[in-house]
């Protein structure tokens, strides 16, 4: 047989494989079912078509959205069936939170917690705390009801509500009994004398770091990450304790409304692979209602190995995604301290008090972690709070975009706690976005404007509005546990910009509903890079979405955390929020 022939041959025979292949494709296709859920309005974060009365849906994604005559072509083609149990709600793309940590999460649900603010949780009321002696009065009854074998350890409290809290006074509570106060932050635990000894540090011995202070018994900041946080996270996230805290965290993330969380930070506790091999087992079946997107953190600069050896080693982390719990070229990278401890590094004119805050990564560390995972192609994600912080990272960013250029890079910066309008400006010219944090507003305003800040910087936190007027695309976030997991909550803080108090701070950085529905839809799915399968009801997407039992267009702006969330679709299946959650 000549080449030709051969050739000839083997073309006819491909030809008729792929007509065949095509016909069996499209006849599976034709087999399929479609579902179409009516709603009485299906608000579909897509410019293009802003609204709708129905969606079709196949095998988890969606086929058609518009009203029962529009899509008929589709219906008139396959098996179908119309299901009206949303016929009297409201349809939203599935809502995202695209920075929560489910290890911090299940570290902190399993504390005893006494907060500044009232808490809402599943089967689980915080009545808030204030004042020095009402703080250590309840921490006292706490411990006293405790079992005194076992340490005890509280999460929520804050300075500038509670007063000063040392090892002198938690050895008066507990002179033998482990205890361990958490701060609202995460970022600091102070403790009492047995508790230096159970973390394994002498208590007379010169501090082991300078973010250490053993006299007031605090880890703060790395001297948390080197010296407390690992027997922290093995007590408090044994097998037993973590399976009722992530059980209780998958209630919660269900109860608002989400479809989709990111984990923004993995591999400070167990080291990455045994972290997402936990997070397969809990959250990898099909009874959870969400995915689980995992991004890796360089918590510090390993102290033997070069930038560009860790960048190396991350490669190795993308072998252990799935589409439930998905791994892809994310890494997160900390600039400046918590915005809750007041470590953020701020410029002049500085603190009112003249403390300074306090680095995760040096800035010169920074800059070599960011070059390298930056040449090797990797979204790079940038936790960062005060506004010296953010000149540094923008520095950074400057300074990578001219060496090596790079299309839709996609930085982003987490946060933000506190900016100015001039580095928005910038952040955006150099193709920056951003996940926001606008529950700092709503927490920490009025005490900031009496201490730290002045009430210029205090009102002006969480800068939503000048976000989006530089024209950076928005998300905005819970970091829970430092802010409830529940979108529609953050929304109406980023709209409305009130305080726990009540006070109406900087007015002019309001944003709309709409595009507050944006910042936990279309634009937090465009941070993950996932905005080609969710974020928005269009055909092609995976079928995710938020069920309404009111329009919140429509509310009262300020009525927009109230609206009931009646439960979820994701991928097509209906998941109500049941009366349990």
């Amino acid at each position: 047989m000549s080449l030709a022939s051969f050739r000839r041959r083997a073309i006819a025979s491909a030809a008729s494989f792929i007509c065949v292949s095509l016909f069996a494709t499209a006849a599976a296709a034709q087999s399929e079912a479609i579902t179409v859920f009516t709603a009485k309005s299906v608000i579909t974060m897509d410019d293009s078509l802003p609204r709708a009365d129905a969606v079709a849906v196949s095998d988890g994604r969606i086929v058609a959205v518009g009203t029962l005559d529009s899509m008929r072509p589709w219906l008139e083609a396959r098996p179908h069936s119309v299901d009206d149990v949303f016929a009297d709600k409201y349809m939203l793309p599935g809502l995202i939170d695209n920075h929560l940590h489910p290890p911090l999460a299940g570290l902190l649900l399993n504390t005893h917690w006494i907060t500044p603010h009232e808490w809402n949780l599943p089967g689980w009321k915080v009545e808030h705390v204030r004042g020095h002696d009402r703080y250590l009065s309840v921490l006292r009854a706490a411990v006293r009801a405790s079992d005194r074998s076992k340490p005890f350890i509280t999460w929520g409290f804050h300075e500038i509500w509670h007063g000063q809290v040392g090892r002198q006074e938690l050895d008066d509570i507990a002179p033998e009994q482990p205890l361990i106060v958490w701060q609202r932050s995460f970022h600091e635990v102070i403790t009492n004398t047995p508790g230096l000894r159970w973390l394994g540090v002498d208590p007379d011995a010169p501090s082991p770091h300078h973010e250490v202070d053993l006299q007031r018994g605090s880890f703060s900041e790395q001297g948390l990450v080197q010296f407390a946080a690992k027997p922290l996270a093995a007590y408090l996230l044994a097998p037993d304790r973590l399976a009722s805290a992530y059980a209780r965290l998958v209630e919660i993330v269900h109860r608002g409304g989400i479809t989709t969380i990111a984990d923004m930070g993995a591999g400070g506790y167990f080291g990455f692979e045994k972290e997402v091999l936990l997070q397969k087992n809990v959250f990898g079946n099909d009874r959870v209602p969400f995915r689980v997107v995992i991004v890796p953190a360089v918590i510090h600069p390993a102290v033997d190995s070069s930038p560009a050896e860790i960048a190396l080693s991350f490669e190795n982390y993308l072998q252990h995604s799935t589409d439930k719990v998905r791994i892809d070229r994310h890494v997160k990278l900390l600039a400046d301290g918590a915005f809750f401890a007041q470590y953020m590094r701020m410029n002049a004119p500085g603190y009112t008090d003249g403390h300074e805050g306090k680095w995760l990564t040096e800035p010169a560390d920074l800059e070599l972690l960011a070059r390298a995972f930056w040449q090797k192609g990797y979204q790079i994600h940038v936790h960062v709070n005060g506004d010296e912080g953010l000149d540094v990272v923008l520095d950074i960013l400057d300074t990578l975009v001219d060496e090596t250029p790079r299309r839709d890079h996609r930085f982003t910066l987490h946060h933000v706690g506190y900016s100015t309008n001039d580095q928005l400006r910038r952040a955006a010219t150099l193709g920056a976005a951003v996940s926001a944090q606008p529950y700092y507003l709503w927490a920490l305003a009025d005490a900031y404007a009496d201490t730290g800040l002045g009430y210029d910087r205090a009102s002006q936190m969480s800068r939503i509005g000048g976000m989006i007027r530089s024209g950076m695309a928005v998300s905005l976030h819970s970091d829970f546990t430092m802010a409830p997991a529940a979108p529609l909550t953050l929304a109406w803080v980023a709209v409305n910009r009130v305080t726990a108090n009540g006070t109406l701070m900087a007015p002019a950085e309001r944003i709309s509903v709409y595009d507050s529905l944006r910042a936990v839809t279309i634009d937090a799915a465009f941070a993950l890079r996932m905005e080609h399968e969710i974020g928005s009801i269009v055909a092609g997407k995976r079928a995710d979405f938020t069920i309404l039992e009111a329009d919140p267009l429509e509310v009262d702006p300020m009525e927009l955390k109230d609206v009931a969330i009646w439960g979820t679709v994701y991928e097509g299946r209906i998941f109500p929020v049941t009366a349990a959650d």
